[in-house]
């Protein structure tokens, strides 16, 4: 089986992603191990999801009061790019250095939205901040990756993660009792760098083009240093007795982790020039949660926590046209968990389709993919438990491209 008919395969996952939970990204795949002697690699995927939903505004003083209020497209397009080098430092041992952007958000409601309101902004009070539901969360990894090879086609795989985190998140909020007393919560952190680790054990058999590969991301454990800052009521104006909002900040830090995780990568030739390949990837969501202590002691909640770990599948095909061209097709599915969700990640399963290409030169490889993803319909956190906000018909098209090219 050609090499390029596995990198057709490849794209169609890979460089096209758009994950679950609203975070994950790239996926954290090892596939870079299995290229032959040495190797670079370039992917940069570009994903333009379109995620939108409405709420009754139910918040008193509300222009909308009463109406269905749309919150415009809250998700904005990103790039995932993957940087890979892979030599051989032995006949038995394979060493690999990937840079990837595992896991990521950028939300940003329109200002007109229920929870975008500033309950002191709608009580009349002079100086208070509007605009205030959005999330930005960004993550860089290095990863530093080992395979030595045993005997019968099997291989173990280790390595170490370095993982610089930074986030920035806007919220609404309303102090205790039956007059507002905070809003327009912020939170920027610092960029921290921490680390965790790979492992894994891999089968291969080439005369079939047969490979089966496990692997397990540990959990990354975070210390942020951050600066958390609201508006809150700070006097009165005399006459004719108004009170006054002032904005108010405070450094604190939090642990916050990004989760563990396990990948099961596979494949096999089926028929002369076709590839059977596919993929399941487990994520342990609950183990996220992040709870700054200015938030939570006004509101008494997390900022972010997740109630299941998700899981999600691929199945797809490659077939070998030529010597030179390779193409493929894929399917991808999330389950729905049936839970309320986050207005930061406004999402609940998902299933998609993928189309891959490859060409090959002497010592390149070139491919290219598109995926258009129909995302699942979630009910997320409103005004209260009477009042949700509703997101259907969302989806997003992804496209990508990959160079390999052999140093050998």
């Amino acid at each position: 089986m050609k090499r390029s008919l596995f990198h057709a395969c490849a794209l169609c996952i890979g460089a096209t992603s758009v994950q679950a939970g609203g975070l994950d990204r790239s996926g954290q795949g090892v596939n870079i191990l299995f290229e032959e002697g040495s190797a670079v690699q370039f992917r940069l995927g570009y994903t333009k999801p379109d995620v939108s939903g409405s709420m009754e505004d139910q918040i008193p003083g509300s222009p909308t009061f009463g109406q269905q209020v749309d919150s415009g497209n809250v998700s904005n397009s990103f790039f995932t790019p993957h940087l890979a080098y892979k030599t051989s430092l032995t006949e038995k041992l394979d060493f690999a250095l990937v840079y990837d952007q595992p896991f990521g958000a950028d939300i940003d409601y329109s200002a007109d939205y229920p929870l975008s309101q500033n309950v002191l902004a709608l009580a009349g009070l002079p100086g208070t901040t509007t605009d205030v539901l959005r999330a930005e969360a960004d993550t860089d990894a290095i990863t530093a990756l080992l395979r030595y090879k045993l005997d019968n086609g099997f291989s173990v795989i280790g390595g170490v993660r370095a993982q610089r985190l930074k986030a920035s998140v806007s919220v609404p909020i309303a102090g205790a009792g039956a007059t507002p007393t905070a809003g327009a919560y912020r939170v920027e952190t610092d960029a921290e760098i921490d680390f965790g680790y790979v492992v894994g054990v891999a089968w291969e058999r080439p005369d079939i083009a047969a490979r089966v590969a496990l692997t397990y991301n540990s959990k990354i454990t975070h210390d942020l240093s951050q600066t958390e800052s609201n508006d809150v009521i700070n006097g009165f104006i005399f006459p004719p007795g108004i009170p006054t909002v002032g904005r108010v900040s405070a450094d604190s830090s939090t642990e916050v982790i990004t989760p563990q995780s396990v990948n099961l990568d596979f494949q096999t030739g089926v028929a002369p020039r076709t590839l059977l390949f596919g993929s399941v990837r487990w994520v342990d969501w609950p183990q996220t949660v992040y709870a700054p202590p200015v938030y939570t002691g006004l509101t008494g909640i997390n900022l972010v926590d997740y109630e299941e770990a998700t899981w999600t599948y691929s199945l797809g095909l490659g077939y070998q046209f030529t010597d030179e061209f390779s193409g493929a097709v894929t399917l991808g599915y999330e389950s729905s968990q049936g839970n309320s969700v986050s207005n930061l990640g406004p999402t609940d399963g998902f299933w998609s389709i993928g189309l891959g290409g490859t060409y090959s030169l002497e010592k390149a490889k070139i491919s290219g993919g598109v995926r258009y993803t129909d995302i699942g319909d979630a009910t997320a956190n409103g005004t209260g438990p009477d009042n949700r906000a509703t997101f259907t018909g969302n989806s997003a098209w992804s496209v990508g491209i990959q160079v390999t090219y052999a140093l050998d």
